[in-house]
C-alpha cells in the first residue's frame, strides 16, 4: 500500500473529456494516471482503494455513468451528480444507475463493498424498486 491521495479529474483533450487521476506522493510528486487496466500505477490505485475511499476526491463525476475511475463509490457521489445534473432531465436516470451499481456489488460482495459492514448500509438504502428489480440476486449472507 502507498501513502498517496489520489483525485479524480476531467481533462478536455481536443473536443473530447476524460478523466483521469492524479496521485500525489507523500514526497509531493504529482502523477497523471490513465484509467487504463494495464498501467501499473491504476493497479497501485485499486489496490490502495481497498484500504479505503478515504484517500481519493473528485469535484466532477464525468459523464455521470458509473466507470473505472470509481467516483462512484465517494461519500459524495449523489451531490456530484445532483451539481453537475440538477436541472438535466437525465438526473433521475443518472441517480437510478448509480443507486443500482451501487446495490448489485454489495448484493454480490464486490469492491468496495466486500465487507458486510459496508454493504448493510448500502442495500438498507436501496429503494424498493431497485431491489425488485434486482431479486434474481443471491441473497447476501
Amino acid at each position: 500500500m502507498s501513502n498517496n491521495l489520489y483525485e479524480i479529474n476531467q481533462v478536455q483533450i481536443g473536443l473530447y473529456f476524460v478523466q483521469t487521476i492524479i496521485a500525489t506522493t507523500p514526497e509531493g510528486k504529482l502523477l497523471h494516471i490513465p484509467i487504463d487496466s494495464g498501467n501499473t500505477d491504476y493497479q497501485e490505485y485499486l489496490q490502495d482503494i481497498k484500504n479505503g475511499m478515504s484517500i481519493v476526491t473528485c469535484n466532477d463525476c464525468g459523464d455521470g455513468a458509473p466507470n473505472d475511475s470509481m467516483w462512484q463509490y465517494l461519500d459524495n457521489a449523489e451531490q456530484l451528480l445532483t451539481d453537475k445534473y440538477g436541472s438535466d432531465p437525465s438526473l433521475h436516470d443518472k441517480m437510478t444507475a448509480l443507486r443500482e451499481d451501487r446495490y448489485v456489488r454489495a448484493m454480490k460482495a464486490e469492491f468496495p463493498y466486500e465487507n458486510m459492514k459496508d454493504a448493510e448500509p448500502i442495500i438498507n438504502a436501496t429503494s424498493q424498486e431497485i431491489k425488485d428489480k434486482y431479486r434474481h440476486l443471491p441473497m447476501r449472507r
